[in-house]
């Protein structure tokens, strides 16, 4: 079975090497075999291109630690960007050149989203034609083509993740649906590009399109190399709802809770998936940074049972 690893939440580094040693001090202390480290936190990609000031300031700040390390491209990167595409192709063509600078292997990337999340606050953007979306998939489809040999010879294996959904957005990026992933993913074609499995966001995409959790996530399995792990409880919530003190209280939306604090199942969904090779990376709002040691402990036991 796969190494247990913590994903670092942007907000707890906010830029800052000194946070971001803070924090890789306290996953010492638990002993996490992975790290998935924030691209978007380090400051290190700017404009679409490298510092490479601040690259050599990150490496020696790693090589103290003993951890194996992925990596989360920007949350902000958007291939259907057509407005910023030569900037939004930088940021990912720099992501794999940093990723490759570090020796991660993992890269995780969302998808391009036909509506970004300004238009989505905005209310502005026109209800696209089925051609339409369909074309803005096969423009993702033909730039990640194109990065073929780059992620081959940095050795950078690209995982594309489900996305979470949110009420009266439905369809704002084809990945909330595992379906339409898997189907980009074997229409691409290559062995580079992969499928980041988030169970949070496909409990929230499984009950929005009303289908079984289980057998859906099953069908990734061909393509699957990387895992995100959190909790909820499975009932959406809106874009604009962003105070958590609220939402926890309710239930409500992509909660990223410690696993077992909601209503995944996670030892059927381990189980169906039998994930080898994969990182087993857990994914905590800040709020719940003090729960690490228990949340290792609770997958440990699901993953050996």
């Amino acid at each position: 079975m796969g190494k247990i690893g913590i994903g670092i939440n942007v907000k707890l580094i906010n830029g800052s090497l000194v946070a971001l040693k803070n924090v890789l001090d306290r996953v010492k202390q638990v002993d996490f075999d992975v790290v998935e480290l924030p691209l978007h936190g380090l400051d290190v990609i700017v404009g679409g291109r490298i510092r490479s000031k601040r690259l050599k300031e990150i490496k020696n700040i790693l090589k103290d630690y003993p951890f194996t390390y992925s990596l989360h491209s920007p949350e902000s990167l958007n291939l259907m960007n057509l407005r910023e595409a030569e900037v939004e192709k930088s940021i990912l063509r720099s992501s794999i050149g940093f990723a490759y600078e570090i020796s991660v292997h993992i890269l995780v990337y969302h998808p391009g989203r036909y509506k970004s999340e300004a238009e989505i606050l905005l209310n502005k953007q026109k209800r696209l034609k089925q051609k339409e979306l369909e074309n803005l998939k096969k423009i993702e489809q033909d730039i990640l083509k194109s990065l073929s040999s780059t992620l081959k010879d940095a050795n950078v294996i690209l995982c594309m993740e489900n996305a979470r959904p949110f009420i009266g957005e439905k369809g704002y990026t084809y990945a909330e649906d595992i379906e339409e992933l898997v189907k980009q993913v074997k229409e691409i074609d290559d062995e580079n590009i992969r499928i980041a499995l988030d169970f949070g966001h496909a409990y929230l995409s499984t009950s929005l399109y009303n289908k079984d959790f289980l057998k859906t996530i099953s069908k990734v399995k061909p393509y699957l190399k990387h895992l995100h792990l959190h909790d909820n409880f499975g009932y959406l919530s809106y874009f604009q709802e962003k105070d958590q003190n609220l939402l926890i209280v309710n239930g409500r939306g992509d909660m990223h809770m410690p696993p077992g604090w909601g209503k995944i199942p996670f030892k059927k969904a381990i189980q169906v998936l039998n994930p080898a090779d994969c990182f087993f990376i857990i994914e905590l709002r800040p709020r719940y940074f003090e729960y690490i040691k228990e949340s290792k402990e609770t997958l440990k036991t699901l993953i050996k049972s």
